[in-house]
């Protein structure tokens, strides 16, 4: 077994980067695999998020091996993606033989936290313009070539900026589309978002999303977990949640059912959907909001 030191980086320490160098300014948190701080960039004092592999404990080589290689695919993905409801990245580099990866710093709160902190099922129409936001971005990576699918959607995975913005920040799991694939390698997600197909039982695509994306607006809207491969019924988040007219509900019925041919076939469907439940026009807030500057290496033109 192989011993990891717990040290985290000094605040006011320096890291050099292979695009600028970055002071420490505290940190944010850590997992089991990482640990993300808060970091002022040498060139223009913006600041960012610092990423770094740091596994807590004991690790044998070959699990060492595959977390590095799963952050080091996350870092290539999210360097080749450009959109405005995902982190741009800044910089990749090894410090200290650790894959460092620096991203923006998003302010706010995971949607996770926004309903801890109300302690309340949120406001129908504030759901609803989340869902059209996630609706675009899963789209988007949906869109790609090949496709992208997220695998791991949920409230604690989205981050709420102060400008009403949503940011997807986790794509430790997220994987390409494999066309011709009976099955995903390995199950992952998290239990109450995740589709049957999800467990093993099938290869992960859009519509695995769709039925994530499904169950997160369930959680938004009741307060409550969804549960384990449980489709919601006609009725039930009413019961919980009165305020939520029967077209929202219906539009969670169809996107969580286990059978995946009679969810919504593509985000940009179940988006449409969504609009016809709006008391009001959509205004989009991402067009209000400012993307931060990326320094050389040049990455990605931003949308």
């Amino acid at each position: 077994m192989i011993a990891h030191s717990s040290d985290l980086l000094a605040p006011n320490s320096v890291v050099q980067g292979a695009a600028d160098r970055y002071t420490i300014l505290g940190l944010i948190g850590r997992g089991g695999m990482g640990a993300v701080y808060r970091v002022r960039r040498a060139a223009d004092g913006t600041v960012w998020a610092l990423k770094e592999m740091r596994p807590q404990g004991e690790l044998n080589p070959e699990d060492l091996v595959e977390n590095r290689r799963l952050f080091l695919q996350e870092a290539a993905l999210l360097r080749s993606l450009s959109f405005a409801n995902l982190p741009v990245v800044a910089d990749l580099f090894e410090n200290e033989n650790r894959p460092t990866l620096v991203m923006e710093f998003v302010p706010g709160q995971t949607l996770e936290q926004r309903v801890q902190e109300t302690n309340s099922p949120l406001l129908e129409q504030q759901v609803l313009g989340y869902g059209i936001q996630l609706c675009r971005v899963l789209h988007y990576l949906h869109s790609c070539d090949p496709p992208i699918i997220y695998r791991d959607l949920k409230p604690s995975n989205i981050m709420l900026t102060p400008d009403g913005v949503l940011k997807l920040i986790d794509f430790g799991v997220a994987r390409t589309h494999k066309r011709g694939k009976a099955k995903d390698t390995i199950a992952m997600g998290s239990a109450g978002y995740a589709p049957p197909e999800q467990y093993g039982k099938g290869q992960t695509d859009a519509r695995s999303d769709i039925y994530a994306l499904g169950a997160t607006l369930l959680h938004l809207l009741t307060a409550l977990p969804p549960v384990p491969l449980q489709t919601p019924t006609p009725g039930s988040i009413q019961k919980i949640n009165p305020s939520v007219d029967v077209r929202t509900e219906a539009v969670i019925i169809k996107a969580m059912d286990l059978t995946r041919e009679r969810r919504f076939a593509t985000c940009a469907e179940m988006e449409q959907t969504l609009h016809s439940c709006l008391d009001a026009p959509y205004v989009d807030p991402t067009l209000r909001a400012r993307l931060p500057a990326v320094a050389a290496p040049a990455q990605p033109a931003r949308r």
